[in-house]
Parts: structure tokens; sequence; C-alpha cells
């Protein structure tokens, strides 16, 4: 508009409404820019006082928006306090990021503080391992490379046989990766030089300076096995026959009669050792029952021989039939018959035997005492049929 082109009453009404329409294209601008959250517009003069509102909302908008900045860079301390509902929603995400932030640098540090405990760990366990005098063999789990052995081990490694062995044993037991997410324990033996060594050992699963390992600690119990296996003959075996006892015997019928095992069982009493013992000595006698548990150990390779005490036997042999059993009970008998035993001194009698035998079928519901009842009796009955077969005295 031409404001000089107006009459001169008018001119003042024409500066007033030109001054307000360019105040109201500023105002306009600033809403437009607002509208597209374009902060970065030019502001209306100082003396626009339409617009005093709109750039108010500018300025709450521009401290907003540095605050976020603030926030996205890591201060959690900002708060918004003066726009209703969005402040709340503002301030309890900063809050919650503030809280993830901690616990995430709690963590950062806990796995810091783990890394430098293993690597602590790791080789403090070195220094105390190249000092015992137990073997340490540490394998990666994957590769079954060798990360560490300690000064025992390497001794006995020189043997490259006896080290293959050794990696063999780690390596399966490696292998077993979900068996193995805890300790575990075995026994094995290992040949070297001529001599069966045995060895306890502890697996034990570890991280070792960034493999996935398996720690083995291996014992030589060599003597200590010797002297079990001595006290367990002591425990097991008759130490008149050498055979195996009545309580071995009688826990391995149990152990059979739980696993339904088809077996026969062979009751075994030997005739005239009262005659025996009473003519020639208990010395005889003794040495009577030896020739008899001699005789009964060619039964079958795998079968047990027990002596059940004082006279009589017990067999158990799994996969034969009873007639079987009762056929080589036969040649057996027939054979210490037809024998002549001979004392110390020269004298002569006649050995023979008495036998019951009992098939036990995989259905079996008889417990051992049952079975062995009915073997002694029919041991009993074989007895009273052949007594007459028996010379110098009853049995």
């Amino acid at each position: 508009m031409d404001v000089a082109s107006l009459p001169e009453d008018f001119r003042e009404l024409g500066e007033g409404l030109v001054y307000f329409a360019d105040m109201l294209k500023e105002t306009r601008i600033l809403a437009t820019s607002l509208s597209r959250g374009d902060l970065s517009c030019s502001l209306p003069k100082p003396d626009n006082e339409l617009a005093s509102n709109l750039k108010s909302l500018h300025a709450t908008l521009k401290h907003l928006a540095w605050q976020t900045k603030q926030v996205a860079n890591g201060d959690y301390k900002q708060r918004v306090t003066f726009m209703g509902d969005f402040s709340e929603s503002f301030n309890q995400m900063v809050v919650q990021l503030n809280e993830q932030r901690d616990a995430l640098l709690g963590e950062i540090e806990t796995i810091r503080k783990q890394r430098r405990d293993l690597e602590y760990s790791n080789n403090l366990f070195e220094i105390i391992t190249s000092r015992l005098p137990d073997w340490i063999v540490v394998i990666d789990r994957d590769t079954g490379e060798r990360l560490f052995i300690n000064h025992p081990v390497e001794n006995f490694l020189i043997d490259a046989s006896f080290e293959s062995r050794l990696y063999d044993v780690l390596l399966s037991h490696a292998r077993k990766k979900e068996e193995n997410e805890v300790q575990t324990s075995e026994e094995f033996p290992l040949a070297g030089e001529g001599v069966i060594q045995w060895f306890s050992v502890t697996f034990y699963p570890l991280h070792w300076h960034g493999y996935d390992a398996l720690a083995a600690v291996l014992t030589d119990i060599t003597a200590s096995k010797a002297e079990i296996d001595k006290l367990e003959g002591v425990a097991y075996r008759d130490a008149l026959t050498g055979v195996c006892n009545r309580h071995y015997g009688m826990n391995l019928l149990n152990e059979w009669i739980e696993r339904n095992l088809h077996f026969v069982l062979c009751f075994i009493d030997i005739d005239r050792l009262k005659y025996v013992n009473d003519v020639f000595g208990h010395a005889e006698g003794d040495r009577y029952i030896l020739e008899v548990a001699k005789l009964l150990q060619t039964f079958s390779d795998d079968s047990c021989l027990c002596r059940l005490g004082g006279d009589e036997f017990m067999i158990l042999a799994a996969g034969i039939t009873l007639k079987e059993a009762e056929d080589r009970l036969g040649i057996l008998r027939n054979a210490l018959v037809t024998k002549a035993l001979a004392t110390q001194d020269g004298k002569l009698y006649q050995g023979s035997l008495s036998y019951g035998a009992i098939e036990v079928a995989e259905d079996n519901a008889l417990p051992a005492g049952d079975i062995l009842s009915q073997a002694d009796e029919k041991m009993y009955v074989f007895k009273k049929a052949h007594r007459m077969e028996r010379r110098d005295a009853p049995a």
C-alpha cells in the first residue's frame, strides 16, 4: 500500500494497517515453520506482540531440543517441568535410561573384574599346579590341543605311545561336552614299559585364556588299587580253596535274579568228607576239599564257583541248559569217583560228590534262598540214590 498517496487524514490509519499486516505476515511465517518442526526460522521483530506466544513456544521447543540432545549424550539429569503429561513421560524415560545405563555399567565392571579374576586364577593355577605331585593336563575341548601340563607329567610323556593313550582318554571325555559341564571322576589304566598303572582322574570344565577347556587332575592309584584288590580277595575269596566265598556267591545270585537272567544254579556236596576227617585227619580233609574245588573249577570258563561252607559248593552258570549243566556235573563226578585219592602216607580212599541243579528262567519270582533250597533238595535226592556206590563208609 502506498501510504503517501492517501489523503493526509488517512495516512496514519494506512501506516497502522501496513504495520499490522507486517506483524501478521511474520506471525504466519513463524507458525508455519513451527508446524513443520523447523526451529531454525527467523523470529518476528521484537515489537511484534501478535507473535509473542509463538516466540515463547519456539524458545521452549529450542530448549527441549537441547535437553534431548543432552540426554542423547548421556546427561540424564535433564528434566522437563512445563509441558504437562509430556513432561511426566519425558522425565520417566530419562530416569529409565539412567537406570539402564547404571545397570549396564555395573555389568561391564563385573565382566572386567571376572576377566581380571580369571586371568589371576589361571596364573595362580599354573604356579600351584607346577608344584603338585598329581598330574595336571589342560586341553582344548574343541580341538584337543594341549594347553598346559605341569612338571610331573613331562617325565612320563617321553614315551610317545603312553602320551597317545593318555590323550585318547582325555579326548574321549572332552567330546562328551553335554556331560562335562560339572566336575566328574573316573578310573582308567595306562600301560607303559611293561607296567600297568592305574589312575584316578577328575575332570574340570573351565575357560583357559580364551579357550573352552577341560582340566584333568590325575592321581596314580596303582599301589592303592593293588591293596584294594588284595582286600577284596580277602573279602570275596574262600581262604582254603581260593574260589569265591559264600558272601560273593549269594550277592552274585541276587544280582542275576534282579537282572532277570536265564541261568543254572548247581548245588554240590562233597561225599564222605566226615569219613576222611575222622579216619585220616582234618589236614587230609582239607586236601580232599581242595581236590574237589580244583575239579569243579573246570566246569566252564564263564561260570562262577563258590564255596558256601564246609563241604558245600555252588556253581552259577549262564548261557547253558539244565541238561548241559547236569551232563557236565556227571562227567566231573565220574572223574572223581574213578580216581583213587591217596593220603600223604599212601593210603587210598574213594572221592565222590552229589549235586542238584535248578534252571532259573527270566521270569523267575523266587528269592535266592528258595532257589538254593530247591537245588539242595535235588542234591539230597541224588545223594540218597547213589549212596550204595560209596564203599569205605557212609557219607
